[in-house]
């Protein structure tokens, strides 16, 4: 025969306990933290797109100025942004030790990126980006990576830069 405690009632519990609720917490953490997560990284994939798009637009450009001026253009860059400069080219001075001069040309000014996180820049092949009289002047890749995310700029064989993810 079944019998009670006593000071007992034969309900059921009605409620959660504090283990549940604790259980049930740390889980929505844990799934608000992911798409936090998620959120800066697609933000920052798309700022350092926009950053290579804008810098494969620029690479057509000194590469049109430096045809037009018969002059190099060095494209210089670091964590913070880059710059365009003009070279005055002698023929017996490589770019790197020739004078510089200033650029005239708006569009070329100094940019910083648009990410939050510092740029770093690869350049294939591995030398100084320089835009001369030349068609197939300047860098033939340029890869941008900000540690979330990375982006490829590619040169065709037909001098045009393109962007890849």
């Amino acid at each position: 025969m079944l019998t009670l405690a006593p000071g007992r009632n034969n309900r059921a519990e009605k409620g959660f306990t504090l283990l549940e609720m604790l259980v049930v917490l740390a889980i929505m953490g844990i799934a608000g933290a992911l798409v936090g997560v998620g959120l800066v990284a697609g933000r920052e994939r798309q700022l350092l797109r926009q950053d290579a798009e804008v810098l494969s637009q620029l690479f057509m450009a000194a590469q049109a100025q430096a045809r037009h001026q018969a002059t190099a253009i060095v494209w210089r860059y670091g964590a913070k942004g880059f710059e365009f400069e003009s070279v005055a080219q002698t023929p017996y001075l490589p770019v790197d030790l020739a004078r510089h001069v200033d650029l005239s040309n708006p569009t070329l000014r100094a940019r910083g990126w648009q990410s939050e996180e510092p740029v770093r820049v690869r350049v294939y092949p591995p030398a100084m980006a320089v835009f001369s009289r030349e068609w197939m002047s300047g860098p033939r890749v340029v890869e941008l990576d900000n540690g979330l995310t990375q982006v490829r700029i590619v040169r065709s064989a037909q001098g045009q830069y393109r962007v890849q993810p």
